[in-house]
């Protein structure tokens, strides 16, 4: 972790730095605010921190009585802070009404000077710095405090700054190359506590909640999820022996800022369906993932059940949609399909992001180079259009799927199972069991064509083990459906 050189107290950066406030579009910079004091809000993102910077919104009047201004302060471009303003409160905005400006670090250039940058999550850390009417840094820190107490505190603090001055430091402190010391030395003891004026003690009980000085920690941070399969490593996979009708591979995702499921507003749900649109355009997309996006909801049933029905999503294991009802097509439901028919992308199901790579027989590794480069695009493409990615969280990739733990990853398997089938429901679960493996379809008797087969899955899983396991054990179930034949003289019967 990179630590600045700021001084606290120590002068404010200059330059200029581009938001919005209630006027529109604007450039902004710190000098602006010289004669009162500045409050700078930094925060993870847009639509994750709606009650942080409310509660700095609805204090607005009382700090412009003691002569501040407060402003946040993301990552998040100036478009999206003008969509967010204005997007309902229901849904995660403001309605129009935040009484304060919103600045765009795009680059954390501004947090980072004053260590409230994460550059690993790509996103500015929830904090607060004051900056005082002569354009000097007198507070700077992050808190675990609530939203309310935050903003609170806050205003306090700015009340007790502007009663006790310091002078401007000098231009330089620490000669060495690291991190600049304040020129203002206490004793703790001997120049905290001597006093017993009420305000004092009352600014020293707010000092505490907020935190003592300490010297600077190494704080490690885990690296962003990511596909974990390189085209490298899938090449040197080897391919299942079993005889398969078709294999198919899918990854669940969110984008970051719109929460960790499908479960949004209509709002939000135009918007995702909006930015999947322009990702998905010739201008990103390699030729081999150019298709066609279909927005369900401008379809009559009949034209959805038609468009369904073809065998494409028998292979993905989205053929149930075809049947009336099954799903309400609302608006920002679609899908998109590539122009060879095998590469799908769900948009605002049960997740905001359904990737589905597929094809006929035991080819599992194109199956799976298709999906690593369309994950890659992706993400890269959602970047470019000024977002910051997918849902992460501790575990990995933010998703709603059951089963499927932080790799938001699944391989399925498709082929006949004649052995079992003459051996009965009994024979077929027992080696459900002792494979751990997901079968379907369920019912009695198994009468199925073609059955389904998925690997249970681990927490500690990752990709390249889902992949494996899952080869080692559709080979293992295909041999013992060979010895089931060979037990009671059946022939294994060719054709989807």
């Amino acid at each position: 972790m990179k630590f600045s050189m700021l001084a606290v107290p120590g002068s404010a950066p200059g330059g200029f730095i581009s938001g919005v406030d209630d006027k529109g579009e604007k450039a902004f910079s710190i000098n602006d605010y010289k004669g009162k004091f500045l409050v700078i809000v930094f925060y993870r993102g847009d639509w994750e921190c709606q009650e942080y910077l409310q509660a700095f919104s609805d204090l607005q009047s009382k700090f412009s009585s003691v002569k501040a201004e407060v402003v946040g302060c993301s990552t998040d471009s100036t478009k999206v802070h003008q969509c967010w303003i204005k997007t309902d409160r229901e849904d995660g905005g403001f309605s129009g009404r935040l009484n304060l400006a919103l600045w765009s670090d795009p680059a954390g250039s501004l947090a980072s000077q004053y260590d409230l940058y994460d550059e690993e999550e790509g996103q500015c850390l929830d904090g607060v710095v004051i900056i005082d009417d002569e354009g000097i840094v007198r507070h700077a820190m992050t808190t675990s405090l609530e939203c309310g107490y935050t903003a609170n505190n806050t205003l306090e603090m700015v009340r007790m700054l502007k009663v006790y001055k310091v002078d401007e430091p000098k231009a330089s402190y620490g000669g060495g190359g690291g991190r600049a010391l304040s020129p203002v030395k206490i004793n703790t003891e001997k120049d905290w506590d001597i006093s017993q004026d009420p305000e004092l003690l009352k600014v020293l009980d707010i000092a505490k909640r907020l935190g003592q000085t300490q010297p600077p920690q190494l704080v490690y941070r885990p690296q962003n999820p990511i596909f974990d399969l390189l085209p490298t490593r899938i090449r040197r996979l080897v391919n299942p022996k079993a005889s398969l009708k078709w294999c198919s591979a899918s990854l669940q995702r969110n984008l970051a800022g719109f929460g960790q499921s499908g479960d949004v507003s209509r709002t939000q749900r135009l918007q995702i369906e909006n930015i999947m649109k322009k990702v998905l355009g010739v201008a990103f997309m390699p030729e081999e993932l150019t298709g066609k996006y279909t927005s369900l909801s401008t379809l009559n049933q009949r034209e959805q059940g038609k468009m369904l029905s073809d065998d494409l999503f028998t292979l993905t294991g989205d053929a149930w949609m075809k049947e009336p009802g099954a799903v309400q097509w609302t608006e920002g439901k679609g899908v998109f399909v590539n122009n060879y028919d095998n590469f799908v992308l769900w948009v605002n199901m049960a997740d905001q992001l359904k990737l589905v790579s597929t094809a006929r027989g035991q080819d599992i590794k194109y199956v799976l180079l298709r999906l690593q480069k369309a994950a890659v695009k992706i993400e890269e493409a959602i970047k470019s259009c000024q977002q910051k990615g997918f849902t992460t969280n501790k575990t990995g990739f933010a998703h709603s799927k059951k089963g499927v733990y932080g790799t938001g990853f699944q391989i399925t398997f498709a082929m006949e199972l004649p052995g079992f089938q003459e051996a009965g429901r009994a024979e077929l679960d027992k080696a459900k069991a002792d494979l751990n493996l997901e079968i379907g379809p369920e019912g009695v008797p198994l009468c199925a064509s073609v059955f389904t087969i998925v690997t249970k899955q681990s927490p500690e899983d990752s990709e390249h083990d889902i992949v494996t396991k899952s080869i080692e054990t559709v080979d293992k179930l295909w041999k013992m459906d060979l010895e089931l034949q060979s037990k009671f003289g059946v022939k294994l019967t060719r054709g989807l």
